[in-house]
This record gives C-alpha cells, sequence and structure tokens, in this order.
C-alpha cells in the first residue's frame, strides 16, 4: 500500500512593504542633486594646441615673432627658453638655496612670475606657454608654475567671453608636455 504525504500547509505569502524604501529614495535624489549644485569645483584650464589645415593661398607673414616660451621644471629650478634661445645656463637660479629637496617651497615662483611679466611687456598679445617637468617632480610644483605663469593676481572666473584679459593675467593657456628638456 502506497503512503501518502501529509500535505502541508504553506504559509501565505504576504505583500512586500518597499514604501519606506522608496520614501527614502525619493529623498535621497533630490538632496544628492542639491549637493552636487552647491559644491563649487575648481579646476585648471588646459587647452590642447589647435590645429587647422594648411592653407591653399598665400597666407600673410605674421606681423610680429611668436614668443614660443618654455617652462622647464628641473629638481634645482626652472629653465626658461623662448624662440629657441634660452635664457639661464642651465637653469635660472629660480630655486631658493638651502632649502630641502623635499619642500614644494624650494622653487621661487614669485621671481618665475616676474620672469613672465617681463615676456608679457615684450609680447603682449601671447598667451600660450608650454609646460614641461622632469619625471619626479612632484603634482603640486606643476600646479604652483602653472599658477604663476598664469599670474598670481589673474581671475578667470569672472571674466565673461568677450572681454579683453585683465593686464594681471599672463599666460593663461598653458601647453604641458612630457619630459624634460
Amino acid at each position: 500500500m502506497s503512503r501518502r504525504r501529509p500535505q502541508q500547509e504553506e504559509a501565505p505569502i504576504g505583500e512586500a512593504n518597499v514604501l519606506p524604501v522608496l520614501n527614502i529614495m525619493f529623498l535621497l535624489i533630490p538632496a544628492l542633486l542639491l549637493a552636487m549644485e552647491a559644491a563649487s569645483m575648481a579646476g585648471i584650464a588646459i587647452t590642447p594646441p589647435r590645429t587647422a589645415p594648411s592653407p591653399s593661398g598665400p597666407s600673410d607673414p605674421p606681423k610680429q615673432p611668436s614668443l614660443g616660451l618654455s617652462v622647464f621644471i628641473h629638481g634645482d629650478g626652472f629653465r626658461v627658453s623662448s624662440a629657441g634661445e634660452q635664457h639661464g645656463a642651465p637653469s635660472i637660479p629660480l630655486a631658493k638655496p638651502n632649502t630641502p629637496l623635499s619642500t614644494f617651497d624650494r622653487y621661487d615662483y614669485a621671481g618665475l612670475e616676474e620672469r613672465a611679466r617681463e615676456f608679457k611687456a615684450g609680447f603682449p598679445d601671447e598667451t600660450v606657454v608650454t609646460v614641461s617637468a622632469e619625471n619626479d617632480i612632484p603634482a603640486q610644483v606643476l600646479i604652483s608654475t602653472l599658477d604663476a605663469l598664469r599670474g598670481t593676481d589673474c581671475k578667470l572666473g569672472q571674466l565673461a567671453a568677450d572681454e579683453p584679459l585683465p593686464a594681471e593675467c599672463l599666460f593663461i593657456h598653458p601647453i604641458v608636455s612630457a619630459g624634460g628638456g
């Protein structure tokens, strides 16, 4: 004779109450969106070099030769060159003497900014500078160098697109290239 298993009583499955979870999600999404609007982000505007197709017709010669300003960050200071000629050999003494190599303040950023002002006085329309660094240079040194070349008093955030550059702004279009020269 066959034995029959007794039927087990199944517990009734209730409905899942997802309302509290949805309430939290509906409150969390606007809070995150509001936090994104309130958080201000700071950045350094770095633009890539511009390329243009080669002209098909004769082009006008440039009125003034390009400055071609380059700054190389070495462990012992900066080397600044313009239009193929170097200023300083092998480095401009823009590093503070008797300062440990582990500090970011060993570089003379004020001296570099003063040199940039001298170049800007000779080429007032030039805004491009190429910056290179040795492999062991910390990123903070690169950022402080870009700040000095831009001008410490330069405030581009309040500048409208069609306004001319203020006099305190120096070289605002840096090109960061790999390797030190």
